[in-house]
C-alpha cells in the first residue's frame, strides 16, 4: 500500500514540477509590461521607464510618469526591433537589445533636411483688394465634430445652422459628413469681422461681396487692414500689423522696409517647429536662412536597450498550451488524484473485505479451538470425578445389616 502512495505522490508532484518548470514566453499578440534603459552607442542614456535612471542620466521630466512601459506585441506601436526583441523573453527576465536604424527609427534622410527663409511674407503697406471673395458650395467634416456640435447624428437631407446661414447634410459616410452651404441669394450678412452680401451660388460655389465703410478695420492674420477707399469691385487698405505674430515656424517680428512690411523670424538652434504635421528640428541658423532636419532626432543611430519583462499577459494568437498551460497541468492533477483515490477506494474495500474474510475464519476457528479445549476440559475434570467416586466406593467399609425385631405377640 505504502508503494502505491509514494507512486501516486511523485507523479502529482512532477506534473506540478513540469507545469512551473515550463515558464511564459513572449509572443505575438501578448501584452508585456517592461522596464528598460535605452543607450546610444557611447553610453549616452536617451529613454528610460525607471525615475531614479531618468535621474541619475540628467533627463528627468517633471512632466512625464515614469512607469513599465506596456507593449501590445505585434501591432507597431514601438519600434520594430524593440517588439522583435521581446519575443521569447520569459517573464521576469532581463535582456539586452540591440537594434540596428533599420529596425529603429530608420537612416537619416537627407530629403528630410530642409532650408527655409526667415522672412516668410512680405506685406505692402498699402494696397488695392478685390471685393469678392469665392468659397466652395461644400465642405467635410468628421461625424465626430458634427455630434459634438449639433448633439445628433448626421442623415441625408438634414438641415443644420452653420455661421451665417443654414446647411444640408448631402452625404454621410461611416467617419465623415459632407455638408452644403445654403446661404440666401442677396442677403447681407453683419458679423464680427466685416459685412458681406451672397451675391451668387452655384453648384460647386459661392460667391461673397464684401461690404465694408472707409475707417472699418477687416482682421487678417498679422493684424487689421484699414480701409481708405471703395469702388464697385475693390477697395483699397492699409496694413496696420502687430509688432510680433504667431506663425507655423515660430514667433516672428515684423520689420518695416521701405513700402512693405517684412514677417521676419527669428529662430534658435535645438527649437522645434512644426509644419504639416511634421516636427524638425532646427540645426543652423543663417542671416537669411535656416536649416530644420525633419529626421527623427535618433535616426541613424544603433539602439542599446536593458530590457526587463515584468508581466505576460498571452493574446488570443497565442500558442494553445502555452496558454492554457496551467489549465491543462491543473486538470491533469485533478485527473492523477481523482485516479488515486478510486485506486486506492478500491482497493481498501478489497482490503477491508479479505481482512474480515480473515477475522471472522480466525475468529471461528479460535471459537472452535476454544469450544473443543473446553469439552476436553470437560471430559478429563468427569474422569476424574468418576474415577474419584469408584475409588471411594472400593475404599468405604460396608455397614452390617440390622436384624429385625420379633414381634412379642407372635411368640405368645
Amino acid at each position: 500500500m505504502r508503494k502505491y502512495l509514494f507512486t501516486i505522490f511523485l507523479m502529482a508532484l512532477l506534473l506540478l514540477s513540469a507545469g512551473c518548470a515550463i515558464e511564459k514566453k513572449v509572443e505575438k499578440g501578448d501584452t508585456v509590461k517592461v522596464d528598460y534603459i535605452g543607450k546610444l552607442q557611447d553610453g549616452t542614456v536617451f529613454d528610460t521607464s525607471l525615475l531614479q535612471e531618468a535621474k541619475n542620466a540628467g533627463i528627468y521630466n517633471e512632466g512625464r510618469i515614469y512607469e513599465p512601459l506596456t507593449v501590445n506585441v505585434g501591432d507597431g506601436s514601438t519600434i520594430p526591433g524593440f517588439e522583435n526583441g521581446l519575443i521569447g523573453m520569459k517573464e521576469g527576465e532581463t535582456k539586452n537589445i540591440a537594434i540596428p536604424p533599420e529596425q529603429a527609427y530608420g537612416v537619416a534622410d537627407p530629403n528630410l533636411v530642409l532650408s527655409l527663409p526667415r522672412v516668410i511674407e512680405e506685406v505692402p503697406k498699402v494696397q488695392e483688394l478685390t471685393r469678392f471673395e469665392e468659397i466652395p458650395r461644400t465642405f467635410q467634416a468628421t461625424v465626430s465634430a458634427f455630434v459634438n456640435r449639433y448633439q445628433k447624428q448626421p442623415t441625408v437631407g438634414m438641415i443644420i445652422q452653420l455661421t451665417d446661414w443654414p446647411g444640408k447634410v448631402v452625404q454621410v459616410t461611416g467617419t465623415d459628413v459632407v455638408i452644403e452651404h445654403e446661404p440666401e441669394i442677396g442677403k447681407t450678412i453683419t458679423n464680427e469681422a466685416t459685412t458681406f452680401t451672397v451675391t451668387e451660388v452655384t453648384n460647386d460655389k459661392v460667391i461673397l461681396r464684401y461690404d465694408p465703410k472707409v475707417g472699418d478695420l477687416l482682421p487678417v492674420e498679422y493684424g487689421d487692414l484699414m480701409v481708405l477707399e471703395l469702388t464697385e469691385t475693390t477697395m483699397k487698405v492699409e496694413a496696420l500689423p502687430q509688432k510680433q505674430i504667431e506663425t507655423p515656424y515660430g514667433v516672428a517680428n515684423v520689420i518695416e522696409s521701405g513700402d512693405k512690411y517684412l514677417l521676419k523670424l527669428n529662430p534658435k538652434v535645438g527649437e522645434t517647429i512644426v509644419i504639416q504635421n511634421q516636427a524638425g528640428e532646427i540645426v543652423q541658423v543663417t542671416t537669411d536662412n535656416f536649416i530644420v532636419d525633419f529626421n527623427h532626432p535618433l535616426a541613424g543611430e544603433t539602439l542599446y536597450f536593458t530590457v526587463t519583462t515584468l508581466t505576460i499577459d498571452k493574446g488570443e494568437e497565442s500558442n494553445f498550451f502555452e496558454k492554457y498551460r496551467l489549465f491543462i497541468f491543473g486538470s491533469l492533477l485533478i485527473v492523477v488524484f481523482a485516479v488515486a483515490y478510486l485506486v486506492m477506494t478500491k482497493f481498501y474495500s478489497k482490503e477491508d473485505k479479505e481482512t474480515k474474510k480473515k477475522v471472522t475464519k480466525k475468529k471461528a476457528v479460535i471459537e472452535e479451538e476454544g469450544m473443543n479445549g473446553e469439552l476436553k476440559e470437560l471430559a478429563t475434570t468427569v474422569e476424574e470425578v468418576e474415577k474419584k467416586l469408584d475409588t471411594k466406593k472400593e475404599t468405604k467399609p460396608k455397614k452390617p445389616k440390622a436384624k429385625k425385631k420379633t414381634s412379642k405377640k407372635k411368640k405368645e
